[in-house]
Formats: structure tokens, sequence, C-alpha cells
């Protein structure tokens, strides 16, 4: 058997102020995707290794990956179909495909950046060839990307450590159609909600509320489920939450389940919802706080949300409100970074950080600060989401700001694996704050050391205050930003 795996990932952040290009994809081609991503706790990882069958030929076609910015260029977007449609056609015939996808990329000109590749595939390899597909748990899912997949299978959990337990399901589940059990059919309810990042957590709350909810009306009719909460920071329409189950034996129960887990997800709603404080709170508490580090999270700056990462607000707090007090932080800013590297390490120097993107919601601060070292940017993740993955944030420089450590790259960072920090010389066991651009995904490492994790309310292009966000394309209504009664 003849199995196609490809990959194309990103969560586009439509508020964003910084496009994203094909080159932010760093595309790997053929058995270049399999040195990038074999032997990582990746979908592509995942995939690779569920294949690994005497009986199988793995055909690596294309794999990507883009941190969140904002659409991707037409021109771009363009390129990038033809590269799919110029690749895939080299590798026929194929028997089967295995696709890791987002489900949240927008292009300019496609609201629906993952239906459009989804359909330059069938188009190529035609409607009777089975294809499983992977989406992220924060996917827009469509009825588009529904018709052009058999199983549609979502992470199970948030912070995502699923991604290759994920990629081994719809592997398996490719297999076994293959060996000739009947193809399956994916079922969607949309909900019409919109739910902050920062209260998606699958292991309690709500979101884990609804997930035990469709476990217990699970039968053997429904394969499997999937419940997505969508990225928050999406203007376009056909916008929302939405509840998949797979089946190849009983669309009726197929479509009641999705009808009754919507339901549920719908009258949770308002627990869904969220208040941070602002810096000055969060901070105070922190110092009160026994024991170290207390993990501070400024979610409204995530550059794994689409935010620039140039926020100093928490720098400019820690300065004013807990002067001497040990703490780390990263940003982005590359004039920073430049102006750093003419000084030389061990220089001091007065210079501004923060602002340099986003001149709406940021503004700089003008501090004194000693260059402590510099680095390419490169790290491996080491946790347990994205282990073994390669990621660089560019040339980096570590800078003593009074008490705070700050770390300051040109390229947007993950903030939520500590080797962001470690990698760079700086240990957060060690501080007693660490200031980390992340909304949830972050718990997932920072949990098992830190003494208290703390949230705080900044203005933002990824602000969990949805109402403040001036969407003017979603489809209406929708919650929060209507009240309004919903039947599925």
């Amino acid at each position: 058997m003849r199995i196609g795996v490809l990959g194309v990932h990103q969560e586009c952040n439509t508020f964003s102020p910084i496009p994203t290009t094909l080159e932010d994809f760093h595309l790997r081609r053929g058995p270049k995707l399999v040195d990038q991503w074999g032997g990582t706790r990746t979908e592509i990882g995942g995939f690779l290794d569920v294949l690994k069958r005497p009986d199988v030929e793995i055909v690596p076609i294309v794999a990507g990956w883009a941190i969140t910015k904002g659409r991707i260029l037409e021109p771009e977007f363009a390129r990038m179909k033809q590269i799919l449609a110029d690749l895939l056609r080299a590798t026929l015939p194929l028997d089967g495909m295995l696709v890791a996808l987002h489900g949240a990329m927008c292009a300019e000109g496609a609201d629906d950046a993952e239906g459009a590749l989804l359909e330059v595939i069938r188009g190529i390899v035609g409607a009777s060839l089975p294809l499983c597909l992977t989406l992220d748990l924060h996917a827009n899912v469509t009825e588009r990307i529904c018709r052009r997949a058999d199983a549609v299978i979502g992470y199970r959990t948030y912070p995502h450590v699923d991604l290759y337990e994920t990629a081994t399901i719809a592997g398996e589940k490719l297999v076994r159609i293959l060996a000739g059990e009947p193809r399956p059919r994916t079922f969607m309810q949309k909900v019409p909600m919109i739910v902050p990042g920062e209260n998606m957590q699958t292991a309690y709350g709500p979101f884990a509320e609804v997930w035990s909810f469709g476990k217990s009306l699970q039968t053997p009719a429904i394969e499997s489920f999937s419940v997505f909460g969508v990225q928050a920071w999406l203007d376009i329409e056909e916008m929302g939450g939405a509840v998949l189950a797979v089946t190849n034996r009983d669309e009726p129960k197929a479509r009641e389940f999705c009808r009754l887990v919507a339901k549920r997800f719908w009258d949770l709603k308002k627990d869904f919802e969220v208040s941070f404080p602002p810096p000055e709170s969060a901070i105070k508490e922190a110092l009160e706080t026994h024991g170290q580090p207390v993990v501070i999270s400024e979610s409204s700056d995530s550059p794994t949300a689409g935010s620039p990462g140039d926020s100093a607000d928490m720098l400019r707090a820690l300065l004013q409100g807990a002067p001497g007090v040990p703490a780390t932080l990263w940003l982005r800013d590359e004039a920073a970074v430049e102006r750093a590297d003419q000084a030389g390490v061990g220089a001091k120097l007065q210079v501004s950080l923060g602002g340099a993107y986003d001149k709406i919601n940021r503004h700089p601060v003008t501090v004194d600060a000693e260059v402590l070292r510099f680095s390419d940017g490169n790290f491996v993740m080491t946790g347990s989401q994205y282990s073994g993955m390669k990621t660089s944030m560019g040339r980096a420089a570590v800078l003593q700001v009074g008490a705070v450590t700050v770390l300051v790259s040109k390229l947007p960072a993950i903030n939520i694996d500590p080797q962001l920090f470690r990698s760079q010389g700086i240990e957060p066991r060690e501080k007693k704050i660490v200031v980390v651009k992340s909304a949830t995904a972050f718990r997932a490492e920072y949990k098992p050391f830190a003494a208290k994790i703390l949230m705080v309310d900044t203005p933002g292009v990824s602000t969990p205050n949805i109402r403040s966000i001036p969407f003017r394309h979603v489809s209406r209504p929708i919650y929060p930003l209507d009240e309004f009664e919903f039947n599925p």
C-alpha cells in the first residue's frame, strides 16, 4: 500500500498586524520531511511511526509548520497550493493519504484555507481515495473540510499532549479502511460560540465536562468524536465551535450524538468566560506567594495565538512593582537585538524594548541594560508537547535589566516550553517570577514545578476578552457577542 503523508500547519489570527509568507512554513519535501519530523511527538512523527509496516510504502510529500501570524498573503497561498499540487502529482499512484492540518489557517481571499488545500488534494487524487485528517482542537471546522476527508480526528487534550496519539488513531483507521473496512463518514454540528483558550483545558473545567458527556454517550456506532472550541481571533464566516462524529455504521446515531453533545457544549457557555487581574495585582500576589517560580501568563501577547510578542507591559510592571526581585521574560524586538549586538557582550546601554509591531496596544519602555550573551536562537523542544521539534526565534540576546533577565529575539518564539529560557542559559526555577506569553499550553510544562500560576489581563490581539475584539465578518448571532437561544 502506497500511503501519502503530508502536513501544513498554522493557526491564523486575522487581527495580527504581521502577515504570513510561504517561507514561514519552512516546508520540507520528500525525504527531507522524514529527516525533519521523524522521531518527533507530532502528527507527522505519529504518521511515520504507525505506517512502519511491511505492507506499507510511506510516500512523504510535504510538511511545514508556521508560528501564528496574520493571513497568508494571497500570492504566497497560491504558491503553496501549486507546490502541493506538483508534489502530489509526482507521487501518484497512491492508495491512501494521511493529512495533518490545523483547521484555523486563513489566507487572503480564503477564510477556509484548509478546505481549499483539501480541494487541491481531491482534485488530483479523486474522491475515491481514502483520506484521514487530523486537526488541532482549536480548528474552525467547516462543511467543506468534512466533505473532503473520510475521517476527521481532532486532538483530545489542551494543553496539546496527544498530537502523536491523534496521528496514530488516524493512521490505524486508514490502514483498516485499506484492508477492507467500510469507509467512514464524518458528521458535524456547529456550535455558535467563541471560547477563550484560557478556560479550555481538557483535564478540568467546562470543556472537560463536554468531553466527559460525549464519552458517556459514545457507542460502537461512534468510532471517534471530537470537540472543537475554535481559535478565538478569526474574523471570518462559518466561525464557531463544533462537534464531530466519525461512523461507518449508523449515520442517524452520529447526527444525534453531535446534536446532544453540541447542546451540552452550548448549555455550559457562561462557564467558559474568564476575568483576570491587571499586572500590578498579579505581581503583588506573586510576591506574597511562598516558593518559586510564580508563573504569570500574559496571554494577550502569545505568539502561538498570533500576537507579535512585543509587549513590554510586564517588564514595566516588574520594574515598578517588584524592584530587586529575580524575574525573567521573553519579548520580540529586532532593533533591540541589533543594538545589543553592536554594543557587544558586557556592554551597558540604554535601550528601548517593546512596542515594535503592535502600535495600537503596545508601548515601548526605555531601560538601562547589560548585555549578557547572544545565540542563534535555535533550540529543540523537550517537553510533552512537540517533543523533538526544532524551532528558532532568530538571533537572540540576553539582557539584564535590574533584577529582570530579559530574553529578546528577532523572531517570534514558542513560549510553552521552559527550554525557550534554558536554551539561553536562563533557569526558570531560579527566578521568583517567570512571565510566559501563552494562554494554556504552557501549563503542561510549567505546572510540575511552579509554586503558583497566575493569569494577567493586558490588551492585545490575542486577548481573552472576546467582547472587546472588533469582529466584523463572523456569522451572527454568536456567543458571547450576542445573547440568543440555540437548539442544535
